[in-house]
């Protein structure tokens, strides 16, 4: 028994979402299971049900899948969850990683669309122990831009007041402190000082939060960075990406094909990195903000983005 808890005390679960994408969660699951920690690690993954008739089928064969899996796989423990009904991206992750941190103090989550190292594992609970006591700390990130400014960059890791999403970890504390609740949207874009430095973490969160209000995109995402941007809590990046996006083929919720190889980050062999406890580096950050717009198709996309929100904020003043 003591040596149960102690391996739940040292190893994270890790919690996949998949829906309808059968060959991606396949080789998500099977680049995991090549982290040398997998054999001492519980895996929980959520199937969310068919959006639409023209998904049932993918979704029946992703499912089938995963049973199959199921029966080979090389993890402490398998549990596969089936929504039974279309809950959305949004939803099931929050749902599933509130679920999973009711139960546990930590978790590291993953979509079926990533990649990971070999070493993603030990990466990730390395720094969910290293960090757990630091109450600064509001996440861990497995993924990390590709910014020319890290090749000149001395530690292994670094830290952003930005959340990210592709490849992360958190403790239930950090996490359960966001309340889930619904953006007070009218408080929200009222308050010039939040919405300045929301965007100044990542060109085009404003955007995103003005999308959000109208119902045209629904992301847990963009709720969780702000949460911890309010909070003033940061996250720990390595200097080298742990976590690789395959989801830029057009499959995926909130992705396409020309970021393709903007984002792309090439994986390779990492031994364990010197964890330090420092502040957020502002050249990092500057660097971390505009990468997502760098280009010049990007950048026009971003300024049309901004004319979209100036012109909401006119409309907003105009009607008092």
């Amino acid at each position: 028994m003591n040596e149960e808890i102690k391996k739940k005390d040292i190893y994270a679960p890790v919690v996949v979402f998949a829906y309808n994408r059968a060959d991606k969660i396949v080789k998500c699951l099977e680049s995991l299971e090549k982290n040398q920690e997998a054999s001492q690690t519980e895996l929980i993954i959520y199937s969310d049900a068919a959006r639409n008739e023209k998904d049932q089928e993918a979704v029946r064969n992703t499912r089938k899948v995963l049973k199959d899996y199921k029966k080979k796989a090389r993890f402490l423990s398998v549990s596969v969850i089936e929504a039974g009904y279309n809950k959305g991206l949004s939803a099931s992750i929050i749902e599933g990683v509130t679920g999973v941190l009711s139960r546990y103090k930590k978790a590291i989550i993953i979509e079926d669309d990533l990649i990971v190292s070999e070493n993603f594992l030990s990466f990730m609970n390395g720094a969910l122990n290293f960090y757990r006591d630091n109450i600064k700390i509001g996440a861990i990130s497995g993924y990390t831009y590709p910014l020319k400014e890290l090749e000149r960059y001395k530690n292994d890791v670094y830290v952003l007041r930005k959340g990210d999403c592709w490849g992360w970890a958190t403790w239930a504390d950090r996490w359960n402190g966001a309340l889930w609740a619904e953006i007070d949207f009218r408080t929200y874009f009222a308050d010039k000082g939040l919405r300045k430095k929301f965007e100044n973490t990542e060109n085009g969160w404003d955007l995103l939060m003005l999308l959000q209000s109208k119902g045209k995109i629904s992301s847990w995402a963009i709720r969780w960075v702000l949460n911890l941007l309010k909070e003033d809590l940061w996250t720990i990046y390595p200097k080298s990406s742990y976590v690789t996006n395959t989801g830029f083929d057009g499959s995926g919720t909130h992705s396409s094909k020309s970021e393709r190889n903007h984002f792309f980050t090439g994986l390779k062999k990492q031994g364990m990195p010197n964890f330090k406890n420092m502040r957020p580096d502002i050249e990092l950050e500057k660097a971390a903000a505009i990468y997502p717009r760098k280009g010049f198709m990007r950048s026009v996309k971003y300024f049309f983005g901004r004319c979209y929100v100036r012109i909401y904020d006119l409309k907003r003043f105009m009607q008092g």
